[in-house]
């Protein structure tokens, strides 16, 4: 495996602003509907758009519509009430609560997997200056004022 160059070098800076022109989508394979597609946007926020892989876009694909339906269904619950009453005047947990429960490791799981925690990317004072220095670059490309754009 071949290691990366550091993001101060003038390749990694023509490189990054090279992908920071690329709109970041979500795979063909991977079908999102509107309120996916916002949670999809907030997750690839989370890189700078030269570190995507067409496999991590996948992931975070799956990521957008875990979250959708972990918010839809929590937002269920809270309108069912945490406890529910059976037909004979019981009550129990409702049975919501563990597809939330489910929901939530699943997007928990996916995190990982994309290794949005700290400790899959390396340390996190060394992650977090790499990302804020590629995404210093990708907003400030001087290429952007130089291509005309797609209207």
């Amino acid at each position: 495996m071949s290691r990366k160059s550091a993001v101060t070098s003038h390749s990694s800076a023509v490189e990054i602003m090279r992908a920071s022109l690329k709109p970041i989508q979500p795979p063909a394979n991977c079908l999102l509907d509107a309120i996916d597609l916002r949670f999809f946007n907030n997750v690839v926020e989370e890189f700078a758009r030269s570190e995507w892989t067409e496999h991590q876009l996948e992931i975070a694909a799956m990521m957008a519509r875990c979250m959708n339906d972990l918010n839809r269904e929590q937002q269920e619950l809270r309108h069912e009430g945490f406890i529910a009453a059976r037909a004979n005047g019981t009550t129990v947990e409702n049975p919501r609560q563990r597809v939330v429960k489910a929901l939530t490791t699943d997007l928990l799981s996916l995190r990982r997997s994309l290794s949005l925690h700290a400790r899959a990317r390396g340390e996190a004072r060394d992650i977090s200056k790499r990302t804020k220095i590629a995404q210093s670059i990708e907003r400030n490309n001087p290429i952007d004022d130089l291509l005309a754009k797609p209207t």
